[in-house]
C-alpha cells in the first residue's frame, strides 16, 4: 500500500479520536456540573424544611403558653402545615438515592403523625383541656418533630454521599479518557514516525558521482595580478581601518588619508540635524577651527551642491577652474534614507574623474556607519 496514504489514514484517525475525546469530556463535564447544581439545590430544600418544622413546632408549643394568643398560633400553623407538606413532597421527589429514600420515609411518616396530633392538640385546647394538649405537645408532638428533622438531615447525607460516588465516577472516566487519548495520539505519531516512503525496487541506480578532488591552497599565496589602479588597495585598507574605529581621536588621521587617495584638499562631512533641515560639519580635515566655524550650518533647501546632494541623495560636482577648486559631494547612505553628505575640495579636475568619484562613494558608504544615529561625538578638525 502506498505509505502516503497509510500517513493520511493515521491523520484522519488521530484526527477522529481528539474529536471523539472532546465530545465526551465535554458531555462528562456537563453532567458533573449538573449534579453539583442539583446537589446544592437539595442542600437549599432541605435547610428550608427543617427550617419549617421547627417554626411548626414553635408555633405548636405556643398553644398553651401562657400569655400567648392561641387564635394567632393556631392560625399561624394552619397557614404552614400545607407549605410543610408541599416541601416534604419535593425534598423526596429529588431523592434519587434508594438509601437516601429509605432514610426520608421515617421523616415523612412522623409529619404526617405530627399533623394528625396537631388536629387532636386544637381540640383540646379549644375545648380547655390544657393540660392533655401540653401532654401530647411535649411527648408525642417533640418526638415527631425531632424524628422528622433527624431523618430529613440522615436522607440528605444518604443522597450527597450517592451523588457524590457518581460524579467520582465521572471523573475517573474523564481520566481513562483522557490517558486512553493521549496513548492513541502517541502510538498514531510513532507509526507516523516510522511510515516511510517504500524504495522503488525497478528505479534505475544512480550514476556513481565522481570524487570531489579536495582543495588545494598554495602557501604562501601567489603574486596577485597587480590592481586596475594603485588607489583601490589604499582604498581598500582604509576602510577596513574605518570599520575598526573605537574612538573618535582616530578618525583626523584616516581622514587624512582619505583626502591623499582623493588628490583633495580637504573632507568635511555634513550630518543632518535631528529635524533633518539643516546640515552640520560633523568631522574635517584641511580645514582650521575657525574656518569650520564659519562655515556653520547649511540650510536643506540651500541652493548649493551640498544641500542638492542631501535632498536627492545623489552625487553631485562642482566644477573648478584655473582660479578655485572643484568639489565632490556624494550622500551619506544608511537604511533610514540619507543623514548627510561628504564634501571633498578637489584639485586640477579631479572632480570629473570618474574613478575618484566612485573612490568618494566607497568612502561616504563607509563614513554613514560611523556618523549615524547615535552620531559619533564629532572629531577635532585636523589641521592642514
Amino acid at each position: 500500500m502506498n505509505s502516503r496514504l497509510i500517513r493520511v489514514l493515521i491523520v484522519v484517525f488521530g484526527v477522529a479520536i481528539g474529536t471523539a475525546a472532546s465530545y465526551f469530556l465535554k458531555e462528562l463535564d456537563t453532567s458533573i456540573n449538573t449534579q453539583d447544581a442539583a446537589a446544592d439545590s437539595l442542600r437549599e430544600q432541605a435547610k428550608a424544611l427543617s427550617t419549617t418544622i421547627g417554626d411548626v413546632r414553635t408555633g405548636q408549643v405556643s398553644y398553651v403558653a401562657r400569655g400567648q394568643g392561641e387564635a394567632f398560633w393556631m392560625t399561624h400553623v394552619a397557614g404552614l402545615l400545607p407549605t410543610l407538606q408541599r416541601q416534604a413532597s419535593e425534598f423526596a421527589a429529588a431523592l434519587t438515592a434508594p438509601g437516601a429514600q429509605a432514610a426520608f420515609e421515617p421523616a415523612a411518616a412522623a409529619l404526617e403523625n405530627f399533623r394528625t396530633l396537631d388536629s387532636r392538640v386544637k381540640e383540646f385546647v379549644t375545648n380547655g383541656n390544657s393540660l392533655l394538649a401540653a401532654d401530647l405537645i411535649f411527648s408525642d408532638g417533640l418526638e415527631s418533630a425531632a424524628t422528622a428533622s433527624t431523618q430529613v438531615a440522615v436522607a440528605l447525607n444518604e443522597e450527597l454521599q450517592a451523588r457524590a460516588g457518581g460524579v467520582s465516577q465521572m471523573r475517573g472516566r474523564q481520566f481513562a479518557i483522557l490517558g486512553g487519548t493521549a496513548g492513541g495520539l502517541v502510538l498514531l505519531m510513532l507509526v507516523l514516525a516510522f511510515t516511510g516512503a517504500a524504495p522503488r525496487r525497478d528505479a534505475e541506480p544512480l550514476a556513481a558521482t565522481p570524487p570531489v578532488e579536495p582543495v588545494r591552497f598554495e602557501a604562501p599565496l601567489p603574486r596577485a595580478k597587480a590592481a586596475i589602479t594603485p588607489k583601490l588597495i589604499t582604498t581598500a585598507q582604509l576602510c577596513g581601518e574605518l570599520a575598526r574605529i573605537t574612538e573618535s581621536r582616530q578618525l583626523p588621521g584616516l581622514l587624512e588619508r582619505a583626502a591623499k587617495v582623493l588628490e583633495a584638499s580637504g573632507i568635511i562631512a555634513w550630518v543632518a540635524d535631528p529635524t533633518g533641515n539643516e546640515l552640520r560639519p560633523a568631522m574635517s580635515y584641511g580645514y582650521t577651527d575657525r574656518a569650520v566655524a564659519k562655515m556653520g550650518g547649511i540650510p536643506r533647501e540651500a541652493s548649493n551642491a551640498v544641500a542638492a546632494a542631501y535632498r536627492a541623495a545623489e552625487m553631485r560636482t562642482v566644477a573648478g577652474d584655473n582660479f578655485t577648486n572643484g568639489a565632490l559631494v556624494a550622500p551619506l547612505m544608511t537604511a533610514d534614507g540619507c543623514i548627510g553628505v561628504l564634501s571633498a575640495e578637489m584639485k586640477s579636475g579631479a572632480e570629473k574623474d570618474e574613478s575618484s568619484q566612485a573612490l568618494a562613494t566607497i568612502f561616504a558608504a563607509q563614513l554613514a556607519t560611523l556618523v549615524s544615529p547615535p552620531a559619533m561625538a564629532p572629531a577635532r578638525a585636523a589641521q592642514a
